[in-house]
């Protein structure tokens, strides 16, 4: 192992042990309405750290193409959402509170291009471990599908059912110009829309740099690194999402994000048990 590559592997560790220590904190002082003032820095550098996390997964895994792919996403996410926050297009009228600092060019906050390299990331891990049971197989990973990437932004789309209620009326990162044209807690439907394209566009670059790696990886360096890092940091937060909207009467929103754990959850689940029971089954005939 090259001693960058150890070393990347050692920021990653510490950067998630980090992550698991803040967490429990931040999700029982947003959930009991607890979190001091001078702590409301705290969930956009949860969202810098948790996308820093994947950036540099990428990079371990997929190297300088996973670094560029994690660059593309920054960029491209940033700018989409600054089009939209200056000009209404493609979400809907909304602007940026003051939340969430810094904001680059003083209208979106950094933590948003951060939150994009978290979500998209996690959300195709998720999707590909429906399509794959198992994970990738190094054949497909060489090939941009469209089945990978409209899972991965199908499952950043229903993140994001979950995130909108939470970040809106919760945390307050952004407001919406008419919160009364929304029939989902104020949240128009073009905001959904824009979301799944944009997390469409945003997978399709992943894909490509990560396909552009495989091919240009020896069969032997094709191991992935901690392969359920993306999976967690997605469940992590579908949870505190799920709690924290229950916690503050958006039950829709909390039973959605309930209801996708559970598939995801029964989905991991029910190969296991059915090993289990076979296995249980075969020692019951010899006995």
């Amino acid at each position: 192992m090259r001693r960058d590559d150890l070393q990347l592997r050692s920021l990653v560790t510490a950067l998630f042990a980090l992550y698991l220590f803040l967490y429990p904190f931040s999700l029982a002082l947003v959930a009991l309405d607890r979190v001091p003032v001078w702590g409301t820095w705290m969930g956009g550098a949860l969202l810098i750290l948790q996308g820093t996390i994947l950036g540099l997964w990428l990079t371990i895994n997929f190297g300088r193409w996973g670094a560029v792919a994690s660059f593309w996403v920054l960029f491209l996410s940033w700018l989409i959402e600054h089009v939209g926050a200056t000009t209404g297009f493609p979400f809907g009228s909304y602007s940026y509170t003051d939340v969430l600092q810094p904001q680059v060019l003083g209208v979106v906050p950094l933590a948003i291009p951060f939150a994009w390299l978290l979500i998209v990331p996690a959300a195709m891990a998720v999707g590909d471990r429906i399509i794959y049971r198992k994970g990738v197989p190094v054949g497909d990973e060489r090939e941009v599908r469209f089945a990978r990437v409209l899972m991965a932004a199908a499952f950043a789309l229903l993140l994001d059912v979950t995130i909108e209620p939470f970040a809106v009326n919760v945390n307050q990162y952004w407001v919406w110009s008419d919160a009364s044209a929304g029939t989902y807690y104020g949240i128009p439907f073009s905001n959904f829309v824009a979301w799944f394209v944009t997390s469409l566009i945003l997978s399709w670059v992943l894909l490509v740099y990560r396909a552009k790696a495989a091919q240009n990886r020896p069969t032997a360096q094709r191991a992935v690194y901690w392969p359920w890092l993306p999976v967690t940091l997605y469940m992590t937060n579908l949870t505190m999402f799920v709690v924290v909207n229950l916690a503050r009467d958006q039950e829709y929103a909390a039973y959605i994000g309930g209801l996708i754990m559970l598939v995801l959850i029964v989905h991991w689940a029910q190969p296991r048990l059915a090993r289990w029971l076979r296995e249980a089954d075969q020692k019951s005939g010899i006995s």
